[in-house]
């Protein structure tokens, strides 16, 4: 391994700065991609981002964010992905699967190594496994969940399949990002080490070969007021949340003041 490559670590975003430096790198990639439109905050946040239980993780070399992905675990106010696939989450939970969901995902193009292109894309491949096995970790050992799931653009099919994502969701149109195309992927952790130690051992040893132990995130981060008002209150990323998640948010920091459109909201239960 290389010196600059053993500087690089998977940390939990818990300070105010590794939020805005995660955010704002989702919404300049998302940007390029033409999954989201400009906004004057530059920053890419969710009603989800919000919750207690979600996870934003961080890819470092020394100071410099490589990629970010949070984690969000299913809850009463449900996942992202429902907003095109409710059907397919419904049949999901009737199953008894615990879900959790991969979003706000993004990897730093401005620091990838760019030129030759298959030397491009093994970069970003190495960046994105990189990422991928502590969230993997902690969606299956430390939130106890049995699925992961993500909605991605077709023409990454491909390198999720390689990942033991199976599609469970038809190409539809994705209104959250531009109304671009999208399929829901899923990542299925039942005897997962079986099939991938049976077919694939290089990745079994990648990604299986080495358990990681992680405390949950609410058990070493929550969102303080100051904190909260910064990217949520005083910026206009809870407009669009439905009145059931306002009110959930509103339930769990009775606090804080939660506000949507400017206005306060009443703590209520849903």
């Amino acid at each position: 391994m290389t010196k600059e490559l053993s500087k690089e670590r998977v940390e939990f975003a818990t300070k105010k700065e590794h939020f805005e430096a995660a955010f704002k790198l989702v919404y300049r990639e998302y940007l390029k991609k033409g999954y989201c439109s400009s906004n004057p905050s530059e920053m890419r946040i969710t009603v989800y981002s919000a919750l207690p239980d979600t996870a934003a993780f961080c890819l470092w070399r020394q100071n410099t964010l490589l990629g970010t992905a949070s984690l969000i675990i299913d809850s009463p106010v449900g996942l992202p992905i429902e907003s095109t696939y409710s059907n397919e989450i419904k049949t999901l939970r009737l199953q008894g699967r615990k879900l959790s969901e991969v979003s706000l995902l993004a990897l730093n193009s401005d620091v990838i190594s760019k030129g030759i292109k298959p030397l491009y894309f093994a970069e970003r491949l190495r960046h994105l496994y990189h990422l991928f096995k502590p969230i993997f970790w902690y969606a299956r050992k430390s939130a106890e969940c049995t699925d992961m799931c993500i909605a991605i653009n077709p023409v990454h099919k491909m390198l999720y399949s390689s990942l033991y994502f199976e599609q469970f969701g038809e190409e539809r149109v994705y209104e959250s990002v531009n109304k671009n195309p999208s399929i829901a992927m899923r990542l299925n952790f039942d005897q997962i080490e079986e099939r991938c130690q049976k077919r694939t051992p290089g990745l079994y040893k990648l990604f299986l070969g080495n358990p990681l132990e992680m405390k949950k995130i609410s058990e070493i981060f929550r969102w303080n007021e100051d904190d909260f008002n910064y990217f949520f209150n005083e910026k206009d990323f809870l407009t669009k949340a439905k009145p059931e998640q306002i009110g959930y948010l509103a339930q769990i920091y009775p606090n804080f003041g939660v506000k949507q459109n400017g206005q306060s909201i009443l703590r209520k239960c849903i």
